[in-house]
């Protein structure tokens, strides 16, 4: 029985320690809490009445360095990955999207031109299909291969996309087949139908065949294997990375909040050593700590420039929406057959150069190089700033070995 009731109270037990440990825990971080906010509160304001110089010094020499490696650090992440994320979507997102949509809307256009040139029956099987049926089946593969070495989709996609590359070629050899059997109108559409299902999962409909580039609804699923639907899953999966780069990340907002919070300290902090250092020390102008102070300067411009870059994103996310949703192959062969009647705001053309001036726009260029010296100039300023306060206490120290009042 003793060793039942022992059992019985052995978890009330271990509770108990886990509340003691608990009630420590929270004691002790709520000390090193207070205690962190009161050398905080005497950095930023320090009572300079009554203060030795000595203990100001040392105050400053450990937070000011330590701030500057915090502000740099912080920022210089948050900037990087900014600036990351607009040359990635300006470099390889938005091409592959642009190239993408030209490639689905030329080798639409292929089809509608291999049905209309094999109409002709045996002129076609003599003299081939016509110009526009090759030349959009070369620019469809061009813009497929493109993609593939952009750098832009991951190896599962890229291996996805040289299927689609390849099932191109065996839909070029069943236009072919089609092509070699022009004089009998059975095996043409049966060849010409089976063409259209490598291409499209979607049947036409009645409705659709009265047009000369009918359009193709991607499907979706396991079923979901023909050459549009391939290329609209990888528009949808390019999209949402865009989305997801375009949209301010935690960390991101994090690592700027922290770094805003500390510029203050610092460049408050800054400010006071060197009104201190011209009350107490009759130092006019401390040359180290204002070429540490000169960089900060140079924050805010990088902030303008990280803002710039993502709003740039923001505003390339609808585009990139239209060029995958809005475009089509009648608008591309209406644009192509007329190229004097104006710019269509629907065609891949258009889309493509509002998506690159948005973000060539969004970036100030004269700061492609900075991200990576942002981190290393905090550095440099830590220890310009850690170098000339060390230098001022030690003069101070031994000025005061004389008898000098501390």
């Amino acid at each position: 029985m003793a060793r039942e009731e022992t059992h019985r109270l052995a978890p009330d037990g271990r509770l108990r320690d886990l509340a003691e440990t608990a009630v420590r825990l929270g004691r002790a971080t709520a000390s090193i809490a207070a205690e962190l906010a009161r050398r905080v509160r005497r950095y930023a304001w320090p009572s300079t009445t009554g203060r030795r110089n000595r203990a100001y010094l040392r105050d400053r020499l450990v937070a000011m360095p330590l701030l500057a490696v915090v502000v740099f650090g912080a920022f210089g992440w948050a900037y990087a990955d900014v600036r990351g994320d607009s040359a990635y979507v300006r470099d390889r997102v938005a091409p592959a999207l642009v190239d993408l949509a030209d490639a689905k809307a030329s080798l639409l256009i292929a089809q509608g031109e291999a049905e209309k040139s094999l109409d002709e029956g045996r002129a076609a099987e003599l003299g081939g299909l016509n110009e526009r049926y090759r030349t959009r089946i070369a620019r469809a593969t061009q813009r497929l291969n493109q993609v593939t070495r952009g750098g832009a989709l991951t190896v599962a996609e890229e291996q996805d996309l040289r299927v689609a590359s390849a099932l191109v070629v065996d839909y070029t050899g069943w236009i072919g087949r089609a092509q070699g059997h022009a004089t009998d109108p059975v095996l043409r559409d049966a060849e010409l139908t089976y063409a259209r299902s490598m291409l499209c999962s979607a049947t036409v409909t009645a409705e659709e065949r009265e047009d000369r580039y009918p359009e193709c609804s991607a499907g979706t699923g396991p079923g979901a294997t023909a050459i549009v639907d391939r290329v609209s899953g990888l528009e949808e999966r390019l999209r949402e990375r865009l989305a997801d780069r375009a949209a301010w990340g935690t960390g991101v907002i994090t690592a700027a909040t922290v770094s805003a919070l500390a510029f203050v300290l610092l460049a408050a902090g800054l400010w006071r050593t060197v009104a201190f250092l011209r009350r107490r020390f009759r130092i006019r102008l401390s040359i180290p700590l204002t070429a540490a102070a000169l960089p900060l300067l140079a924050l805010p411009l990088l902030t303008a420039d990280a803002l710039l870059a993502q709003h740039a994103q923001n505003a390339a996310v609808p585009v990139a929406d239209a060029l995958a949703k809005r475009t089509s192959p009648a608008t591309e062969a209406i644009v192509e057959e007329r190229p004097f009647d104006g710019p269509d705001p629907g065609a891949i053309e258009v889309l493509e150069s509002r998506i690159d001036d948005d973000l060539a726009d969004g970036r100030l260029a004269f700061l492609d190089g900075a991200a990576p010296l942002v981190f290393p100039t905090g550095l440099a300023c830590a220890a310009v700033t850690g170098g000339a306060l060390h230098g001022y206490r030690r003069e101070y120290l031994v000025v005061t070995r004389g008898g000098a009042a501390s």
